[in-house]
This record gives structure tokens, sequence and C-alpha cells, in this order.
């Protein structure tokens, strides 16, 4: 889903890197090519798939830019650049407090594209810029609405890190600690009502899906 994206004031069509946003560069009888990159992209190295979509609006002149695709990860022209983090070390420690999914959890990639062919079959949108936003918007609802369930777990995490902090300090009791953890509060629980609110909230589309 998410481009590199360069310079983001300029449409995808006018950067100077054209490939800075993921883009067919070559229409075959009996496929596309395409080439750029994809940040931030989780749990690419435990799939046997992949699904391009545009990142953002596309306007007139961004038709390379319109594309969706499936795309296995083992194909060729496919790196994936993996991509460590703070607490990766704690699986190689004892004990299984905030492990995890050890054997699978926890890594996301940049994911290269170069000139990768991609069967016809496999193309869901190439060029039809109209349906760009629609994508967008679709995904956002659905990864917005789990993050509502997931992100306040964290936050209750930071809370607690932070109201032990300010013990520790003996400063728990002092005004402005306590103006901001009862923010941290508000925000964690907004997030949460705004999930469920979301999910209680949505209707079936036409396909069967809920939106």
């Amino acid at each position: 889903m998410t481009d590199v994206k360069g310079n983001r004031v300029v449409a995808p069509s006018k950067q100077t890197d054209p490939d800075m946003f993921v883009h067919v560069v070559e229409r075959r009888s009996d496929g596309i090519v395409i080439r750029g990159a994809k940040a931030s992209q989780t749990g690419t190295v435990n799939s046997h798939e992949m699904l391009i979509m545009p990142t953002l609006r596309m306007r007139d002149g961004d038709e390379d830019y319109s594309l969706s695709c499936a795309i296995p990860t083992d194909a060729e022209g496919v790196h994936l650049i993996y991509g460590r983090q703070s607490c990766d070390t704690r699986k190689l420690e004892e004990g299984d407090i905030d492990v995890g999914n050890y054997g699978f959890g926890g890594q996301e990639t940049l994911t290269i594209l170069d000139n990768v062919f991609v069967p016809w079959d496999r193309v869901f949108m190439c060029g039809e810029i109209e349906f760009a936003i629609m994508m967008v918007e679709r995904f956002a609802a659905y990864h917005r609405q789990s993050y509502g369930g997931c992100k306040p777990g964290v936050g209750d995490v930071l809370v607690g890190a932070a109201a032990s902090m300010a013990d520790y300090n003996g400063t728990r009791r002092a005004p402005h600690i306590r103006e901001k953890l009862g923010e941290m509060i508000h925000l964690s629980e907004t997030i949460h009502a705004c999930g469920l609110a979301c999910a209680y909230e949505g209707w079936q589309t036409m396909s069967g899906n809920y939106q």
C-alpha cells in the first residue's frame, strides 16, 4: 500500500524519479511489467503473495500509477529488505513474556519491485484512475478499524510505564504530570471507542463485504 512517495506535494507522474510510486513500465499482450517500491510492508517475508494497491488519489496523467495486482513474494525482480527492531533480541532471551508470535511475527520489509512481470489474470486495476481512491478508502477503513482494537493495548502499556516513571521520580501528584497521564488515557480510550463504533456502524456492500 505505502509507496516511498518522494516529494509528497507532487503527483506520482510528476516526480523527478518516476520510481517513487509503483507504476507500469511496459504493457504486453500477456501482462504488464511494474517497477517501484513499497515501504513498511508487515508480514511480507511470511507471505506467499503480496497485493499491490495505490497509496493515494490518482488524477489525469497518473494512469500508469493506478495499479492493483497480486505478485508471488518470490517472483523474479522482487527484493525484500528486512527491517530490524530494537526488541528483536527479546526472542533470544529466556522466558516467554512479550515474545508475541515467536516464529512469524514482528517484522516488516521495504519491498523493491525491479521490473516485475505480472500476467493479466493477476491484474485487478491498470489505468483506471477513478477507482484508486476507492481502494485506498476501503483499505484504510479495515486497517484503522483493526487498529482500534490493537493500539489501545499498546496505549495502556505506555500509560502504565509513564505512571511508574512518575512514581519513581516522586512526581505522580504534580498537576502537569497528572494532566499528561489523563490525556494519554483519554486518547487510548477514544481510539478504542472509535474502533468499536466503526464496527457497529458498518454496512454491507453489494459484494457482501462490510464497510
